[in-house]
Formats: structure tokens, C-alpha cells, sequence
């Protein structure tokens, strides 16, 4: 134990210094034996009246305690805001609320101000502090200190498209069957827009114009997404957070936009039907997504596929058309796919899976499924030159089949 001083203090009449003393005895800050303070102090009753005087002195200090508590109804706490080089924020506040809301990750961002869908919790730390009330008696609040950064995508998405809806003027077309005949299937992987403008592709878009009004179809497939664009948000990020270089991402966004929004109209008055399908990538997961959807505001007659399935498949009469972006499972591509596919797969007479994301061209036929790895004409991004991807042919493909076989392919 502490040695303990039981010296009298400056400004302490003789009897508080023999109330501090007892109560100090009480509350076991020093172990002098009760006879031993009787003699010190010369108090004329006995010892054992002492300790019980002490148990009142106690009780009184303590009510004078709350009383002086209870004076001042306002508690006093600095709360603070504080905002970091790096753009995470810090804020200190005084919040009431229970064990079970001190660890609920958006009752925190909330109480202290943050939205949930635009920030994330960085950490957290909250302390109880007990305050008093002449009305409500003690409280029980936490100084809740936490650290916040913004989300890498934080938009709401059904803003967005709210938005989308007021500002889009919607593209409507009778629907007038014909006498169409074959699919076109339009996919194109890896243009990484951004890297890759609008004007860059103008002969791209071009040459599908012409095949698009070569014929009536039946049929045209557009599979959107394939790394469209170089980004996944405003940071030159990849959608898994690696740091790739940075392009505009507004300009990337409107020449995606304008690309298919151009193509899907024209292809709409050349075939019975249109469909749309998104395929999610590793670059742009959720801004090309977003931009999926934001088409299927503009062609609300068009099917759209936008679920985020890393395999896909689409059936036309006897064809069988799997598409990945493939960099996921690459290695077992054939398996996976005839795991999640393997009845359509087995009735069809054509059998073909399309993947990219490698930025050349292979393919190879395992009993009757044939995995062909699709080229770009996209420019070499950074990523690709580094990791020996160059010297590929520069060159789209579009496939065209007849209800039982591949007919065509147009290199682009």
C-alpha cells in the first residue's frame, strides 16, 4: 500500500482533517487501527464510536457528491472533428446508448454524423462515462472516439438511377417480328475505356453498323462489361484496390455510354429480338455495372441480363454461348462451366465459351467444348506491358451462327 499522509493540510480545519483521515480508513487507503486515530486526533468518545461516525461522515461527503452533480445539468465533454492528410476523418463525441448499439458499425457512423453508404469505419473506441441528473439519476453514456474514410464507391445506387430516369430520355420501338434469320453475337472484351476513347473505336463501331444492317436477324446478343472501362471509380483503382494508372473517368463513362447506346439503337430495328448481358470483370466491377443498368433505363424494351454471376450462358435453338471474363477459374473453365451448365450443354449441337482479360487470342476444343480466349483492339495499358502481354493480334471478334451451327467470324 501507498504510504499514506496524514499530515494536515493547508487550509483543513482540525475536525475535516479527522473526517478525511476516518473515511480515508474506510475506504481502505491506509490500515491505521481505529484506537491508533482516536489517540491521534484525542477524540473523546471511543474508538468504535469513531469508525461509526466515520460510516456518517461517509454517507454525507458522498450526497454532497451528487448534489454538486446535480447542479449542473449540462455535461461537460469537448467534442471534436478532425479531418487527416490521407482524407479520413476523426470524431470524439459524447454519445448515449447501450453495449449492443456500441458495437453496431452503422448505429456508430450514424450517431456520430457519417453516412453509411458513402463511409466506412476505419476503428472505434467508446469509454463509459457515467453522468448524473436531478431527473434522470445516473447515466450511462460512452465517449465514443472513431476514425472514418470515405468508401472507394459509395454512390446509391437508386439515386443514380433515379436520376438516370429524369435525365434519360428512354428509346421505345414497335415491336414488329420479322422474317430474321441467325444470331449476331457482338462481345467485346477488354476495351478498357479511358485508356481507349469514343474516337478510337469509331471504326470498330463502324464495321458492327454494317454488319448490324447486313441482314434482318433474329437474333443480336451485346455482352457488356469485359474490363469496358479502365476504372472502377475516381482514384485509379482497380475494383479490387489495386492502383493502376488514372484516367478521366467522366469522359471514359460518356464514351462507353455513347458506344452502345448508338449500336443497341440500331441493332433494335435489324433483329426480332435484342439482349443485353453484363459480364463482370476485374478492372470496373461496379462503375460498368452501373453503366449496364443505366442503359437498360435508356432501352426499356431490351432484356437485360445485369446479375453479377461470374458464368453466363445464353441458348439459341441448338447454340450454346458460355461467356467469363476470365480471371477467375481460368483453369478450369470447362469443368465449371459444365458444373453450372451441364444439361443445356450437353443437348446443344454448338458448344462455345468466350473469355477474355488475357488481351489475346486462343482457343482450345475439349470433347466438344470449345474455350476460345478473345483478342482486343484496345491500346496496351500499363498493366499488360508489364506483365508481357503484347504483340497480340489487335482485333475484335463477332460470331455469327445459323440455328445449328457457327456460321461465321468477323474479325474486326
Amino acid at each position: 500500500m501507498t504510504e499514506y499522509n496524514f499530515d494536515r493540510l493547508q487550509g483543513e480545519t482540525a475536525f475535516s482533517h479527522l473526517k478525511r483521515v476516518a473515511i480515508d480508513k474506510l475506504n481502505k487507503l491506509h490500515n491505521t487501527d481505529w484506537l491508533d486515530i482516536k489517540e491521534m486526533f484525542e477524540f473523546q468518545h471511543s474508538a468504535e464510536s469513531l469508525r461509526k461516525y466515520a460510516a456518517g461522515w461517509k454517507i454525507e461527503e458522498e450526497a454532497k457528491e451528487l448534489e454538486r452533480m446535480s447542479e449542473d445539468e449540462n455535461v461537460q465533454y469537448k467534442e471534436t472533428t478532425e479531418i487527416l492528410a490521407d482524407g479520413s476523418h476523426k470524431s470524439d463525441k459524447l454519445i448515449r446508448m447501450n453495449a449492443e448499439q456500441s458495437k453496431d458499425v452503422d448505429y456508430l457512423l450514424s450517431a456520430h454524423g457519417f453516412d453509411s453508404k458513402a463511409w466506412e469505419l476505419v476503428n472505434a473506441r467508446n469509454n463509459i462515462w457515467n453522468v448524473h441528473s436531478k431527473q434522470d439519476g445516473v447515466q450511462t453514456l460512452y465517449s465514443s472516439k472513431i476514425t472514418v474514410k470515405p468508401k472507394v464507391v459509395g454512390f446509391d445506387i437508386d439515386k443514380f438511377l433515379a436520376k438516370a430516369k429524369q435525365e434519360i430520355t428512354p428509346v421505345h420501338i414497335e415491336t414488329i417480328n420479322t422474317d430474321g434469320e441467325g444470331l449476331l453475337e457482338i462481345p467485346l472484351f477488354d476495351m478498357h475505356f479511358g485508356v481507349n476513347t469514343y474516337e478510337d473505336y469509331i471504326p470498330v463501331r463502324d464495321k458492327i453498323y454494317d454488319k448490324i444492317l447486313s441482314k434482318k436477324w433474329d437474333r443480336i446478343l451485346f455482352i457488356i462489361g469485359q474490363d469496358l472501362l479502365h476504372n472502377n471509380g475516381f482514384d485509379g483503382k482497380t475494383s479490387s484496390g489495386t492502383p493502376i494508372e488514372k484516367v478521366d473517368m467522366d469522359k471514359a463513362w460518356d464514351d462507353a455510354f455513347r458506344f452502345y447506346a448508338e449500336l443497341i439503337d440500331e441493332a433494335q430495328v435489324k433483329a426480332n429480338k435484342v439482349d443485353c448481358s453484363y459480364s463482370i470483370a476485374n478492372h470496373d466491377d461496379s462503375m460498368s455495372w452501373a453503366l449496364v443498368k443505366t442503359l437498360e433505363v435508356k432501352f426499356p424494351d431490351i432484356e437485360f441480363d445485369t446479375s453479377k454471376k461470374v458464368r453466363k450462358a445464353y441458348i439459341w435453338n441448338d447454340i450454346f454461348l458460355g461467356y467469363s471474363h476470365g480471371h477467375k477459374g481460368a483453369n478450369r473453365i470447362h469443368e465449371n462451366f459444365l458444373s453450372d451448365f451441364g444439361k443445356p450443354m450437353a443437348n446443344a449441337k454448338v458448344v462455345e465459351i468466350h473469355t477474355g482479360h488475357l488481351h489475346t487470342e486462343a482457343a482450345k476444343d475439349k470433347f466438344g467444348v470449345l474455350v476460345r480466349t478473345l483478342s482486343t483492339k484496345g491500346k496496351t495499358d500499363d498493366w499488360h506491358d508489364d506483365n508481357g502481354f503484347v504483340g497480340a493480334h489487335k482485333r475484335f471478334q463477332l460470331f455469327e451462327y445459323s440455328p445449328s451451327a457457327l456460321e461465321a467470324i468477323y474479325y474486326i
